[in-house]
């Protein structure tokens, strides 16, 4: 009976250590300047430790959830058109621990490139002038009086 209440406190034992969950995870809100809720922004991270990065997309109240990150240095970059890019380097996630970051994004200068091409019409529509090419040939018919 010992045996079986040993064995069965090994298994619960080491069943709970396979339970433990060893990652990180980073969440957080993405405001503009006036403090409203910035939804799309594209929130990339990356770490030497990770394969590839991790990304996420904002919400509708502006609320992204990086999970299951390995512990270690992550570098955050938060991007969305008409807003300037932010980089936050250096935000260490530790064994099991959840980081909040509340980020706020500045608008960005709005660039439009207009390419206007032209080409020279092959008649002058702006002058009013009538031409005519006079030869030798109209000089001798024109008749005087």
């Amino acid at each position: 009976m010992r045996r079986i209440l040993i064995g069965l406190g090994m298994i619960i034992f080491c069943s709970s250590l396979f339970a433990q969950q060893t990652n990180g995870r980073i969440i957080g809100t993405v405001v503009d300047d006036k403090g409203n809720p910035l939804p799309g922004v594209a929130v990339n991270a990356t770490s030497p430790k990770l394969v590839g990065n991790a990304a996420a997309t904002t919400d509708s109240n502006g609320s992204f959830r990086l999970l299951s990150l390995v512990p270690g240095e992550y570098k955050l970059v938060f991007s969305l058109s008409a807003f300037q890019t932010l980089t936050r380097e250096k935000v260490v996630v530790g064994l099991e621990q959840t980081i909040t970051l509340n980020v706020t994004m500045q608008p960005g200068k709005i660039e439009t490139e207009i390419l206007v091409v032209g080409e020279a019409p092959l008649i002058d529509t702006k002058s009013t002038v009538k031409g005519m090419t006079l030869t030798k040939e109209v000089f001798q018919n024109i008749v005087v009086p």
